[in-house]
């Protein structure tokens, strides 16, 4: 998590660049190389036209002449070298947007606060909400096919053997979900990162507005209680995870 970017800033430094400066690198010398091979064979194919030495075949591929091969060749190579070009200039582009987003004043530094600690308490909200729901579904679910399996074997012939062994397996299987996944746990443990993510989010609105130095260091606080409660959570899912299931 960053409290030090705008909202415009995901997509420049999420999605940088399709190709990477070391992948840029080599479309290029690809694009050399066709455009290259691409001359060389269409020189081949003049020397194959006007001159038909016999040790060369006049076409290649049976029916299609070496000329148009070359030429199609060429202009895949031009093309990679053009989208390549692009692709730099978009970098580029991207890069000074991203420097022109920083935070100029205090008030935009309280602003990118608040919105990155909603968004991270929202992250534990939901996780919280998934495995609320799921537990209910499962224990619900575990309840109702407990049920519905007595009534089957009660009833006996009347009802068909596939059924009762259903239930059953759905019992068994609700179970070691409950179980494996630890769904009450992990239920329990991100409602409690929501709750102290929810502090940090009323702490940021104690931040102060006058001086950007003292926001600037408020706001480094509350990242460091943020990345402290990340790693709390980190620790309590998955120590605990491993000595249940060592």
């Amino acid at each position: 998590m960053d409290l030090f970017r705008k909202e415009g800033d995901d997509r420049a430094q999420l999605q940088k660049m399709t190709l990477t400066g070391r992948y840029r690198n080599i479309a290029a010398m690809l694009s050399i190389a066709v455009v290259g091979l691409s001359i060389f064979l269409i020189s081949i194919g003049a020397l194959i036209e006007f001159f038909q030495p016999e040790f060369l075949s006049n076409v290649i591929l049976d029916d299609v002449p070496l000329h148009y091969i070359a030429w199609f060749m060429i202009t895949f190579g031009i093309t990679i070298a053009v989208i390549n070009v692009i692709l730099a200039a978009r970098r580029e582009i991207e890069q000074e947007t991203a420097e022109s987003m920083l935070p100029s004043d205090a008030a935009e530094i309280k602003r990118q606060a608040l919105r990155d600690l909603r968004t991270h308490r929202n992250g534990y909200a939901r996780s919280s909400k998934v495995n609320q729901y799921l537990w209910n579904f499962l224990t619900l679910g575990i309840i109702v096919l407990s049920g519905l399996s007595s009534l089957f074997s009660a009833y006996g012939p009347v009802v068909p053997n596939w059924l009762p062994m259903t239930a059953s397996a759905l019992v068994a299987l609700f179970g070691v979900i409950m179980v494996q996944f630890r769904v009450r746990d992990v239920w329990q443990l991100r409602e409690q990162g929501r709750i102290e993510a929810e502090v940090l989010v009323a702490d940021a609105h104690l931040i102060e507005t006058t001086d950007n130095l003292a926001a600037l260091k408020q706001v480094a606080a509350l990242r460091k209680r943020a990345h402290a409660l990340e790693m709390k959570q980190l620790n309590q899912l998955f120590v605990e995870t491993t000595e249940a299931n060592p």
